[in-house]
């Protein structure tokens, strides 16, 4: 349920001053490697992928006035499994090496690489964590996708919608903000998938952590009216201090364009293809 009541509370942008967002936005296009059904970044080689981001990003430059764009490649690096593996996790990890190719590919075009962990059975620390020696790399983020952290519900990912908790959002914001200060980094980007209140439990929980920017992802697909007021409850809600959309060039009915998204009272800092 929307409403229009306003609120008392809501969470602020962590460093306004340093932060990619405070001048421009993100175009990513998402993905796994080789399987085009998981998204757009899986038709590409890495330096193809990054030469589409580059065009997609363009064309939002040429509707936003003095604000920025740059572009991004998002790398399912941490996939859901169907069986739970050796570790119980139900998850599939990318190699390092894959996520430096994916990495490099990015900055050769001064872009940034999003990594993607879809958490399955495991720790959303735990996972980020083992990214860690890419997380090193100035040009590399993270998300988390709370679809397939199915734990709580005793599922296997894709037999029910997971969740994380505030809790667990901020431990990984913790972590960043150390990563950030530790090894004299710049700011990282944690954006969150959400396309049903209860993917993120406990949401007023989550805090501002410096040198982080908190992005809130609206990640369903469908009718532009359905996405529409789903941005509006999630990316936009007071728990929101940036709001992302994800678009999907298959799925949606009919995909938005850079014009429709552009003039939206208030436009994503980040704007993702699947």
């Amino acid at each position: 349920i929307l409403s229009s009541t306003p609120v008392a509370w809501s969470l602020p942008p962590a460093n306004e001053g340093a932060s990619i967002f405070a001048t421009g936005q993100v175009v990513s296009y998402y993905g796994f490697p080789n399987v085009p059904t998981m998204g757009i970044l899986g038709e590409y080689t890495p330096d193809e992928a990054m030469r589409q981001a580059v065009a997609q990003a363009a064309a939002y430059d040429a509707l936003n006035g003095d604000r920025t764009v740059t572009p991004a490649l998002h790398l399912i690096t941490a996939v859901a499994q169907a069986s739970p593996g050796f570790d119980g996790t139900y998850l599939g990890r990318l190699p390092l090496s894959t996520v430096h190719e994916y990495a490099a590919a990015a900055a050769a075009q001064g872009g940034l690489l999003i990594l993607d962990i879809q958490i399955g059975w495991s720790n959303p620390l735990a996972e980020v964590r083992g990214y860690e020696e890419a997380l090193l790399l100035p040009n590399v983020h993270v998300a988390l996708d709370p679809e397939f952290a199915t734990t709580r519900k005793g599922d296997p990912p894709g037999q029910a919608i997971g969740s994380v908790t505030g809790d667990e959002v901020n431990a990984v914001q913790q972590y960043l903000s150390d990563l950030v200060r530790t090894h004299n980094l710049p700011p990282k980007t944690l954006v969150v998938h959400q396309f049903r209140w209860d993917m993120i439990l406990d949401p007023y929980r989550m805090a501002a952590y410096p040198s982080v920017d908190l992005v809130i992802d609206m990640d369903g697909w469908g009718y532009q009216g359905a996405k529409l007021s789903g941005y509006e409850a999630y990316a936009r809600a007071p728990y929101a201090p940036r709001p992302g959309f994800k678009l999907f060039f298959r799925w949606d009915i009919p995909l938005l364009t850079p014009e429709q998204i552009q003039a939206m009272p208030k436009p994503p800092d980040l704007i993702i293809y699947q």
